[in-house]
C-alpha cells in the first residue's frame, strides 16, 4: 500500500489516496468524481524508522528540513 498524491485534470483538485495495485485504477477525484486524474509528486520528505533506529530519509530531497 502507498499514499499517493493526485491532481484532477478536470477541476484541478489536489488530493491523496492510499492505494494498492488492485485499486489504483479505481481512484476518482473526491470533488467532481472524475477519473481524469494524474499522479503528482509533491516533494514531501517522509521519514520512517528502521529497526536499527535510523531514519528512512536520505536527506537528498530539496524540501528536507532535517528530518534525519
Amino acid at each position: 500500500m502507498a499514499a499517493l498524491d493526485f491532481k484532477c485534470n478536470d477541476c484541478g483538485e489536489k488530493f491523496f489516496e492510499i492505494v494498492n495495485s488492485s485499486n489504483r485504477d479505481k481512484v476518482v477525484c473526491p470533488k467532481c468524481q472524475s477519473k481524469n486524474i494524474r499522479q503528482v509528486f509533491e516533494g514531501k520528505c517522509q521519514t520512517s524508522r528502521s529497526s536499527k533506529g535510523g531514519s528512512g530519509c536520505g536527506g537528498s530531497c530539496g524540501t528536507c528540513g532535517g528530518c534525519h
